[in-house]
């Protein structure tokens, strides 16, 4: 029954201690109906659990557990050396590091009747606990306690929202039975496989079937690709002699840098005539140095070759070589052909650029590293199943830009976000990390200054909405005054919002 079992309620080491009261919540709505508490025994949500278990009395501790990673090493002191003497039970675990974190947690979550996980920010952690608790078939569910916490991606079921007493939470609901738990999913096919792959069977009968099957958009991607190895490609008129590895996208993504900056690049690289190598040695020291730093070296290396370079009075074409000037396709092993019943010589030069692959687009957690395959045709963000990460440019951007875009987005108070805002311009971030981060900072304070407006402020709105042409200048001067007067209880957001509403009526009262 519930008196023998218990509920774990674990969460972010980070968690603030404004959330504590939710976390309180928790404990008490599961204590009240027989459950025991069980925590990990680290900071942050499970600190807050163990308190409130603590604040329950002896009959809440008898009937909780406390998972540690490691061994006790002596009597337990402070809050777990108290909720021991309480009758509290305390399993003390195995191992050092990370793999003894992952042993508790593991145990943790199969040892319980289900899971309530805080999250704020990535909580690595707590989104492991969750699925151990998932996979075992335990109940789970989620409280996005802020900093950026999103809901995790797992496989089989999906989040919907409940309540657990007076706190909004989401809970697993894992998908209908009518398949077996266990039998293996075939991975979604991409399009360009659903378009490029033939199936198996007689080849001009099949090939045809395939085609009849093809819509009139696939059937025009299908007519134009060509499937070389894994890769499809598409021909277009070369009217740029610029390799592909050096196109301005290309080296943006590569050398994480703006378009102007990519641009610079491209330039460059063509004037020394540099190969992949080439452009991969530069790309390996952009790691190590700024964008703006490569573009300067090379910048000064093309001017000394240009000074040591002897360059011929007559004009360099009168001495170039003829090109072949042939189109080519692409066959089905990646080498290249003359198109049949063309002649040399018969058209311009093709090019070729890659359209995708036939194979699941694969990405790479920018948190955790690990790889996942990505469906490319959703068309929502990919998330990380192991890390619940959203592969966005802030997540991109490192732990340190994580944390300065969760405090903001986390700010309880207009007060607190002017503090940090003022701290933002102390900061070294880049050009568009500061974009970024003051558009964060401009939204949160939109929401923070979303609240409803008091009384006296309602009366002053209205007064605004409904004041006649001529009194409406009148009206202005008289706001200013009421606005000097200490004792009227009206915020700043809300005198913005007056403010605003009376100078939208004065330009429309102008037209």
């Amino acid at each position: 029954m519930a008196a023998h079992g218990f509920v774990a309620v674990v969460g972010a080491r980070v968690l603030p201690e404004q959330v504590a009261s939710q976390v309180a919540e928790v404990v008490g709505f599961f204590l009240r109906r027989g459950w025991g508490i069980g925590s990990g025994g680290a900071r942050g949500a499970d600190a807050f659990a163990l308190q409130a278990v603590l604040g329950a009395g002896p009959t809440a501790c008898a009937r909780s557990v406390v998972f540690l990673p490691g061994s006790l090493g002596g009597a337990p002191d402070g809050a777990l050396g108290t909720f021991a003497g309480r009758g509290g039970r305390v399993v003390p675990g195995s191992g050092v590091g990370r793999t003894a974190l992952l042993g508790r947690s593991r145990r943790l979550a199969r040892a319980s009747a289900g899971v309530v996980a805080f999250l704020w920010g990535p909580s690595r952690g707590s989104v492991f606990t969750l699925r151990e608790a998932i996979r075992s078939g335990k109940p789970a569910a989620v409280v996005l306690a802020g900093g950026g916490a999103a809901l995790p991606a797992f496989s089989g079921g999906a989040w919907a929202p409940c309540s657990i007493g007076p706190v909004a939470a989401f809970r697993w609901v894992p998908a209908p039975e009518s398949r077996e738990p266990d039998a293996a999913q075939p991975a979604r096919r991409p399009w360009l496989a659903r378009v490029f792959q033939v199936p198996e069977g007689e080849p001009t009968h099949a090939l045809l079937e395939h085609i009849s099957s093809l819509s009139q958009g696939d059937r025009l991607w299908f007519e134009r690709g060509v499937l070389a190895g894994d890769t499809v490609v598409v021909a277009h008129e070369a009217l740029s002699d610029t390799p592909a590895f050096l196109a301005t996208r290309r080296l943006m993504a590569r050398f994480r840098c703006t378009a102007r900056e990519g641009a610079g690049l491209a330039e460059l690289f063509l004037a020394l005539d540099a190969g992949p190598a080439v452009v991969a040695h530069y790309e390996a020291e952009a790691r190590q140095r700024s964008a703006a730093v490569i573009i300067e070296d090379l910048a000064q290396l093309v001017a000394r070759l240009a000074l040591a370079e002897a360059v011929p009075d007559e004009d360099a074409l009168d001495h170039a070589d003829c090109l072949a000037d042939r189109a080519v396709l692409v066959s089905t092993d990646g080498q290249v052909a003359q198109r049949a019943g063309q002649s040399e010589g018969a058209s311009a030069q093709l090019a070729w650029h890659a359209l995708g692959t036939v194979q699941s687009e694969r990405a790479t957690c920018p948190v955790c590293r690990a790889v996942f395959e990505a469906d490319d045709e959703a068309a929502e963000l990919p998330i990380c199943p192991e890390c619940g990460t959203r592969d966005t440019w802030e997540a991109r951007q490192g732990g340190r830009f994580r944390g300065i875009v969760g405090a903001i987005d986390g700010c309880p108070s207009i007060e607190e976000l002017a503090a940090l805002g003022k701290r933002l311009y102390a900061l070294a971030l880049s050009h568009d990390q500061a974009g970024v981060a003051w558009s964060h900072y401009h939204l949160r304070k939109q929401v923070l200054e979303a609240v409803p407006l008091g009384q006296p402020a309602q009366v002053l709105l209205a007064e605004v909405e409904h004041a006649s042409r001529r009194f409406l200048p009148r009206l202005g001067a008289c706001l200013y005054r009421v606005q000097r007067i200490p004792s009227i209880p009206v915020s700043a957001p809300e005198w913005r919002r007056i403010w605003s509403a009376y100078r939208a009526r004065r330009g429309a009262v102008s037209a």
